[in-house]
């Protein structure tokens, strides 16, 4: 895959507390420290929802897809659609495109509910959020093993203990063979 215009797509509903929390969402990812870029509809261009450009911008132009899950949005047949088509580009989660922010304590849809979602309503975890968010862009994976590779380091060769001829794993062996051999 090559270079994306965005780094994410905002699935939400644009009506009421989401639309509130995605004008939040976008002015704390968008500003210094996380300058991410983020693909908002109905907000980043006029034109009316179009199936066929939904599918293109989630696909070619956003390198993920953040869901904001609330109870308006769960009856949006159009956020249905949105993260069916999110989902397609993404199956079994392997490339970890998307990213469910819940507003409240409502369920997970079945599609993304093996998805670690970011808990906007517990209010005590508000404040990782945003870092948790932006963590979710890097590549981390290179990162993470050359940690791993300077953390550890192990000899080369590594000399094993002889075995001890009276171990008791021995003597067990020992044991059932002399049963055996009296039945």
């Amino acid at each position: 895959m090559g270079a994306y215009d965005y780094d994410a797509f905002v699935i939400y509903n644009p009506h009421g507390q989401d639309q509130e929390f995605v004008s939040l969402m976008t002015q704390v990812l968008t500003s210094p420290p996380y300058n991410l870029r983020l693909y908002v509809p109905w907000t980043d261009n006029n034109e009316p929802f179009e199936a066929v450009a939904t599918a293109e911008n989630i696909e070619k132009r956003c390198k993920k897809v953040l869901v904001v899950i609330s109870a308006a949005s769960l009856e949006s047949d159009l956020f249905h659609f949105q993260l069916k088509v999110a989902h397609s580009m993404s199956p079994g989660a392997r490339s970890r495109k998307i990213i469910p922010i819940r507003l409240d304590s409502t369920e997970v849809p079945a599609v993304i509910r093996f998805t670690t979602s970011c808990d906007y309503y517990k209010k005590e975890l508000r404040v990782f959020v945003w870092d948790r968010l932006n963590s979710a862009f890097c590549n981390c994976d290179d990162n993470y093993k050359s940690r791993i590779s300077k953390a550890v380091s192990l000899p080369e060769k590594r000399a094993l203990p002889d075995l001890i001829p009276t171990s008791p794993l021995k003597r067990v062996q020992s044991w059932w063979r002399l049963k055996a051999s009296v039945a």
